[in-house]
């Protein structure tokens, strides 16, 4: 299994109910295929830099997904054929989520002891 996050933009004249749909179908697809599902932000809807189809706009969404390698490129096949999505993008890897840790008590069994000061050979 290797990590791969995909990137979609989604045509802006999609609503949220059809993003939706366009993230369970490629959520399925992924389960499908003995994948497992990391992680999917929606990052809303946002201007593009340039104009794609005379698109000003679009819906952008981030798949972070484990899978085995045969994976990424049936998605991109799909995708393609999805007249929905007018960009996309995989990369293989991805950032793993950060949780931090609340900080330990000093009598607490898992607490690391203070190290003694070390002092200098003259």
């Amino acid at each position: 299994m290797n990590a791969y996050e995909t990137v979609l933009i989604i045509d802006p004249a999609v609503d949220e109910a059809g993003v939706d749909k366009q993230v369970e179908k490629y959520s399925a697809l992924i389960k499908s295929h003995q994948g497992e599902i990391a992680l999917v932000e929606k990052w809303g809807r946002r201007k593009m830099t340039y104009p794609i189809n005379s698109r000003r706009e679009g819906f952008y969404v981030c798949l972070q997904f484990n899978s085995p390698a045969s994976l990424p490129a049936e998605l991109n096949r799909n995708i393609r054929l999805d007249e929905s999505i007018i960009r996309h993008m995989t990369i293989k890897g991805h950032v793993p989520s950060v949780v931090v840790a609340a900080p330990l008590s000093p009598g607490s069994p898992d607490a690391v002891p203070e190290a003694a000061p070390e002092t200098a050979n003259l």
